[in-house]
């Protein structure tokens, strides 16, 4: 008899007596790659992890171990690294090396995305005009939707149009145009917006007010509201949006000595607190990337003179402490060559999800 079948069939009858919330409990500690394998064990399981409630419970607890991803484009290659994201907030520095790479080649006709090991990429579009997208979470609904609308390229503030939504994992992909009842155009390329509790935000230009704004977008309803910026918010083109402790975080960086983080408190009466932190001498060198962790710290990544490591610098407003990750192991010189600061790095908290799609 078939060694495997022999294996499959007591696998089988070991199941049986072991109720599914236990199964799922032990899988859901898994990485998604064994997950992936186990789906193949036998029909039972992967019927269970499949389930909505297996979802919710592997993004829970792989939440609770971040783990941080940089991706940048050099030499016409897309390249990520990974790592877990270092815990200690007592450690003023911490070094570590990346235990994941993964490289493709980024020569794509920019009409399309591209999936590869669990990343999703979309490649830039067409000569005419830019397409801005950004990506939501509906909670209730538990469904991740794009939202996408085209700006005319080399165009000063012109209202973007062609406003569309396309809903992740429902059958046939298919995009559904949607209405948008204020004129704004998104004001930063390259900020993706953040999803906080089933709203997506992102900075925009109001073209008939001619001033800068908060664009809402209920992942839900599918319609778009708008927020005015706090009276000293005067830096929008800057702003990194962050999700601080469950609310709207915006993060400036005045000057080479401290940051201002404008905490959107209550989204109702449009009420907004600041608070600042300071900045080391060394972090203000070239700043690629801005988030909030989940241990309620703004991190930002530095690219030092070339040669020198990444680092990450992690700033507790209530410790009033910053701390520092040296990401060693990138060999940055074979990579990038003497491009370094051209090329196009993005640095984030990253968790693993194993919603099939």
């Amino acid at each position: 008899m078939d060694r495997r079948k022999i294996i499959r069939g007591n696998i089988q009858s070991f199941t049986k007596t072991i109720p599914n919330d236990l199964i799922i409990e032990i899988l859901s500690r898994l990485t998604t790659k064994s997950i992936a394998i186990c789906c193949c064990v036998s029909k039972q399981w992967k019927s269970l992890l499949r389930t909505p409630y297996f979802t919710e419970s592997f993004l829970t607890r792989s939440s609770t171990r971040p783990r941080i991803l940089i991706t940048f484009q050099a030499d016409g290659k897309w390249h990520f690294f990974s790592f877990p994201q270092p815990r200690n907030l007592d450690k003023e520095l911490t070094r570590v090396e990346p235990d994941y790479h993964m490289s493709f080649s980024g020569h794509w006709d920019g009409k399309r995305c591209l999936s590869a090991n669990g990343f999703i990429c979309r490649i830039d579009i067409s000569r005419n005009v830019d397409l801005r997208t950004f990506f939501g979470y509906d909670p209730i609904g538990k469904e991740y939707k794009v939202l996408c609308m085209t700006v005319p390229r080399h165009s000063q503030r012109v209202n973007s149009k062609e406003h569309q939504v396309l809903t992740i994992g429902k059958g046939k992909l298919s995009w559904r145009k949607i209405v948008c009842l204020f004129p704004h155009y998104p004001l930063n390329y390259h900020q993706a917006g953040i999803c906080i509790n089933g709203v997506l935000y992102y900075v925009a230009w109001s073209v008939p007010d001619k001033t800068s704004l908060i664009a809402c977008f209920d992942v839900r309803s599918e319609e778009f509201r708008c927020i005015e910026m706090a009276e000293g918010f005067d830096k929008p083109y800057t702003s990194a949006l962050v999700n601080y402790k469950g609310k709207l975080g915006a993060v400036i960086y005045v000057d080479g000595s401290h940051g201002e983080l404008w905490v959107l408190d209550d989204t109702e009466k449009k009420k907004w607190s600041k608070h600042n932190f300071v900045l080391p001498d060394m972090s203000v060198q070239q700043i690629e990337s801005t988030w909030a962790t989940d241990t309620d710290e703004i991190a930002w990544v530095v690219l030092c003179p070339l040669r020198s490591p990444f680092c990450v610098f992690y700033s507790n407003l209530e410790r009033k402490s910053v701390r520092r990750v040296v990401i060693e192991g990138i060999d940055e010189q074979a990579l990038m060559g003497n491009r370094r600061f051209s090329a196009q790095v993005t640095v984030r908290d990253h968790v693993e999800n194993v919603m099939f799609l």
